[in-house]
C-alpha cells in the first residue's frame, strides 16, 4: 500500500503543473500477444488510456493485437531492438533462453510448494520479485527491456477435452497443446504428450487433427476462442499454470529516456493494472462459465484425484534438476523463502473461503449455474 501511494501521488504531480504543454510527444507501440477480443486485451486498453490521461496526452500509445507487426514468439526480441517499443508477453515463453524463465509468470504446481496467485504477486511486489523479473530480462538473457508482472490470470483451467477422463492414463493417450517452457517438461515428467503453440493457433491445429486437447488461460478467454465449439468437456482444476502472471514491457532505452515524472506515470499506471484485471478475472471469467454451461452445453468435469500428486511430483523434480543453475537457484531460494512465509497464512484463508461456498451449494443456496 505504502508503494502504490507514492506512485499515485507522483501521478497526480505529474497531471499537475511538473509537465509543461510544451514537452515533448512520446509515442508507445504496444503489441500484445492476445486477439482483440481477449479481455486481458480490453485491460490493455484501460492501461492505455490511463497512461494517455496521467501523461496529460504527453504519451500516445498505440495498441496491437497478437501477430499485427510480429510473431507472438517474437516480441522480447521487437521490443528490445525497437521494432516495437512496448509488448505483452508472458516471461516462461523465454523459458528456452533461459530456464528460470518460467518461474516469474508459471511456477507449475506453485512452484511445488503451494504458493498461490496471490502469494506470487506479493513476491513480485512486497519481495524482490519485481527486481529480479528484470535482471531475469536484461542480466540474464539480455533483451534492453523493462518488465512489469500485472496481467495476473491464475488459476488456468487443466484444459478441453472430447470426452469425461476418470483415469490418468487416460490423459496420457492424447496430444495436448499446453505452455512451453517446464510446464511442458512436466507434463512430459508425467507421461503426457504434448506440444507448445501460440492461442490463435489451437483451434487451426484441433480441427487439423494436430492435437486432440488443448488449455489456454481460462473461461473468459477460452469462450473467445471458440474452445467449446471444438470440445465439450472442460476439466477447469490444474497445476501447470495454477499461478499464471502476464508481463507488459517497455523498450529500455525508451523508457529512460522519459522525464522522470513521465516514468512515473508508466509505473503508476502499470501498478494499479495489477488490481484491475484482478477484478475483472472475477467477474468475466464468471459469467463465461455460466454462458458455457446453461447455454452452449459444456460439461465442467472434475479432475482426478490421482493427477495432483502425479503431476506435483513431476514438476518438483523438472524445478530441481534447474537449481544447479545460480540464478535459477537465487530466484528459486527467493519464492521459496516468500512461500514459507506466506502460504500458512494463505492456505488457512483460502480454505475459509473454500468452505463458505462449498456449503452455500451444499444447501442448495447456489446452484453451480443450473438452469
Amino acid at each position: 500500500m505504502k508503494k502504490m501511494f507514492v506512485w499515485v501521488m507522483a501521478a497526480m504531480f505529474v497531471v499537475g503543473s511538473v509537465i509543461s504543454a510544451a514537452a515533448a510527444q512520446y509515442e508507445l507501440k504496444m503489441q500484445t500477444a492476445f486477439a482483440s477480443s481477449s479481455m486481458y486485451y480490453k485491460t490493455l486498453e484501460r492501461l492505455k488510456d490511463r497512461i494517455e490521461k496521467l501523461s496529460d496526452g504527453k504519451i500516445k500509445v498505440e495498441l496491437y493485437a497478437d501477430g499485427a507487426v510480429v510473431k507472438s514468439f517474437e516480441i522480447f526480441d521487437s521490443v528490445s531492438e525497437g521494432i516495437i517499443n512496448g509488448g505483452q508477453c508472458w516471461t516462461h515463453w523465454a523459458s528456452g533462453k533461459h530456464p528460470a524463465g518460467t518461474l516469474f509468470s508459471a511456477p507449475v504446481a506453485g512452484l511445488g510448494v503451494g504458493l498461490d496467485q496471490l502469494s506470487v504477486l506479493s513476491w513480485m511486489w512486497e519481495g524482490d520479485g519485481v527486481k529480479l523479473l528484470n535482471e531475469f530480462y536484461q542480466n540474464i538473457i539480455k533483451v534492453k527491456i523493462k518488465a512489469y508482472p500485472i496481467l495476473p490470470m491464475g488459476p488456468e483451467a487443466f484444459g478441453w477435452f472430447h470426452k469425461k477422463y476418470t483415469k490418468l492414463e487416460e490423459f496420457k493417450k492424447i496430444k495436448f497443446r499446453c505452455p512451453p517452457g517446464v510446464p511442458a517438461e512436466a507434463f512430459k515428467e508425467m507421461g503426457m504428450p504434448v506440444v507448445s503453440m501460440p492461442g490463435g493457433e489451437i483451434i487451426p491445429s484441433a480441427q487439423r487433427g494436430v492435437i486432440d486437447a488443448a488449455e489456454w488461460i481460462g473461461p473468459g478467454e477460452d469462450i473467445s476462442l471458440g474452445f467449446d465449439d471444438v470440445w465439450k468437456h472442460f476439466y477447469l482444476q490444474g497445476l501447470h499454470q495454477a499461478v499464471s502472471i502476464g508481463d507488459v514491457y517497455v523498450n529500455l532505452d525508451w523508457y529512460n529516456g522519459l522525464p522522470k515524472p513521465l516514468q512515473y506515470v508508466i509505473d503508476t499506471a502499470m501498478y494499479t493494472t495489477v488490481t484491475d484485471q484482478m477484478l475483472m478475472n472475477v467477474s468475466v471469467n464468471s459469467k463465461a462459465l455460466e454462458t458455457l454451461v446453461r447455454d452452449r452445453g459444456v460439461v465442467i468435469e472434475e479432475t482426478p484425484l490421482e493427477y495432483y500428486p502425479a503431476f506435483m511430483s513431476a514438476a518438483n523434480k523438472v524445478i530441481l534438476k534447474y537449481t544447479k543453475d545460480p540464478f535459477f537457484k537465487k530466484v528459486y531460494d527467493s519464492m521459496l523463502a516468500w512461500a514459507k512465509l506466506t502460504v500458512p497464512y494463505q492456505v488457512r484463508s483460502n480454505g475459509l473461503f473454500y468452505n463458505m461456498g462449498k456449503t452455500a451449494m451444499d444447501q442448495g443456496i447456489i446452484t453451480d449455474y443450473k438452469k
